[in-house]
């Protein structure tokens, strides 16, 4: 190796540092390859790496040598001094590696890297003479080449591929809070978000011994459950710690994790406050229903007051005139006794008012809750009809005011050919998804079916009770105006979202 000595100290100066970076950087190469998981023969690829790193530095050590000393090639660790040429031998285990690498990875530029590693032996250097400084340049050359390339695939391949390096990068990303703690207490991992979450807590993220952190969570937790805890961590931010056992690496151990629970929180209370809201409108609405049972009361007691100030009132002051008058005669006696019987049957009838009558009750006493109650049409001629109508009426208005929370009802009576009327009432309240049939539409099919009409529910939008009474005996109806309900529905609920959109 007496040739290299005639180099000039500039060129050995520049191999001198070019090696050494090199040597540092294959270190970091062979680094990376121990952490990777691709399936490879994998430590026969790391052995090989770290090798190359062993030769660069045999580089290194004979340029440096070469410019320091004078005549000889050698390596100094401290206390003693060694030849560099028999180390060099060295070369010839990383050629072998280097071939057994390319043969089981199928990569053939591997045997071209071998073979120059092969001629960094002591006898090849020695037979080539004058030109083994040429072969160090070239040396350092390629693997100036080698390793940048290396390095630049490891950048690549650590932001893509699953490596230990990755997956703790990856944990620490993470919003969540995650640590593992062993049986004995050890803190195996904790991430950066558990470890803010135990600082705004007040507890020490160095911990020697976890086993009192759970306790310690514990005591400041405004909720408590089976391996879970709601914790304020501070005036903003609520988070949830949740404890299971896990294995790390092959060792029983505990794991904690801690998860912002702020927005959910958040909701919860909202959607209480919703649901206490809803309860006190129900209890309103049942007031409300109450309430208007009683005005439903009272104007029948009101309409009986009535029939007796007009009917049977006069009926006894005529009587209480006669007895004043003390008249005796049979005629008279006679007229009396058929008053008197008049009376009592007066007093035995039980007629009630006129159907449309019922229909102007059902409104004003719905506007009582704040229920517009819109009546467009009359009531069929025929009486048992025109009642059954009503009262179908009333348990359609009832169950959108209970049920479906609705602020308007409307009423459309349409008179099709003969004598066949069509009954509609629609609202706009809530539509339900499912019908679930409980008295009310039981007992309007059945007045409907009283009358000899069809009964039908539609969930709309808007949600429409139809009843249809056909004119002809077959139970048949013409089909355009059998379709008349449904154009109506439709204005209904255009006139409906035009009204929303209004306000």
């Amino acid at each position: 190796m007496s040739h290299l000595f005639s180099m000039r100290v500039s060129t050995l100066l520049v191999i001198c540092g070019v090696s050494y970076l090199l040597t540092a950087g294959q270190t970091i190469h062979a680094c990376f390859a121990s952490v990777r998981q691709d399936g490879r023969p994998h430590w026969l690829c790391v052995w090989y790496e770290a090798m190359l790193a062993v030769h660069l530095l045999f580089v290194c050590t004979v340029s440096n040598s070469v410019m320091e000393n004078q005549g000889i090639v050698l390596l100094w660790l401290h206390p003693v001094l060694l030849r560099v040429e028999p180390l060099l031998w060295a070369n010839v285990l990383i050629a072998t590696l280097g071939g057994v690498c390319a043969f089981r990875l199928r990569r053939p530029w591997m045997a071209a890297e071998s073979v120059l590693l092969a001629c960094c032996t002591p006898p090849v250097i020695d037979a080539m003479g004058e030109g083994s400084s040429l072969l160090l340049i070239v040396d350092v050359s390629f693997f100036a080449a080698r390793v940048l390339a290396s390095l630049a695939l490891d950048v690549r391949n650590s932001k893509t591929s699953v490596s230990r390096l990755s997956v703790i990068d990856a944990l620490d990303a993470l919003h969540e809070g995650v640590m593992w703690v062993s049986e004995r207490g050890e803190v195996l991992f904790m991430n950066d978000a558990m470890r803010g979450s135990l600082t705004r807590l007040g507890l020490s993220t160095d911990l020697a011994d976890a086993r009192g952190l759970w306790g310690r969570l514990e005591g400041q937790a405004r909720e408590v459950a089976v391996d879970q805890l709601l914790v304020d961590v501070d005036n903003e931010t609520t988070c949830l710690f949740v404890r299971d056992k896990a294995v790390l690496r092959r060792t029983p151990c505990e794991r904690v994790m801690a998860f912002d629970v702020t927005e959910e929180v958040a909701i919860n209370a909202r959607l209480e406050s919703v649901n206490r809201l809803l309860e006190a409108a129900n209890e309103e609405l049942r007031a409300s229903m109450m309430q208007v049972r009683k005005v439903a009361e009272a104007e029948a007691i009101m309409r009986m007051k009535a029939r007796v100030h007009d009917t049977i009132g006069s009926r006894l002051s005529i009587l209480h005139r006669f007895l004043e008058d003390d008249r005796d005669d049979p005629e008279s006696l006679e007229r009396i006794t058929g008053l008197l019987n008049g009376i009592v049957d007066d007093l035995a009838e039980t007629d009630l008012p006129a159907a449309s009558a019922g229909l102007e009750s059902i409104r004003s006493a719905f506007s009582l809750v704040g229920v517009e109650v819109r009546i467009v049409g009359e009531l069929p001629a025929d009486e048992a009809v025109a009642r059954a109508f009503a009262e179908i009426v009333l348990e359609a208005v009832t169950n959108a005011a209970k049920h479906a929370q609705a602020r308007r009802v409307d009423v459309r009576i349409c008179r099709g050919p003969g004598d066949a009327v069509a009954l509609s009432v629609t609202n706009d309240g809530c539509v339900p998804e499912e019908i679930v049939e409980g008295t009310g539409i039981p007992g309007m099919r059945r007045i409907a079916a009283g009358v000899g009409a069809t009964f039908a529910v539609r969930t709309g939008p808007p949600f429409a009770v139809e009843v249809v009474l056909p004119a002809s005996e077959d139970g048949t109806v013409s089909e355009a105006w059998a379709g008349a309900l449904g154009s109506e529905d439709q204005a209904f609920t255009s006139e409906t979202q035009d009204e929303r959109g209004r306000a």
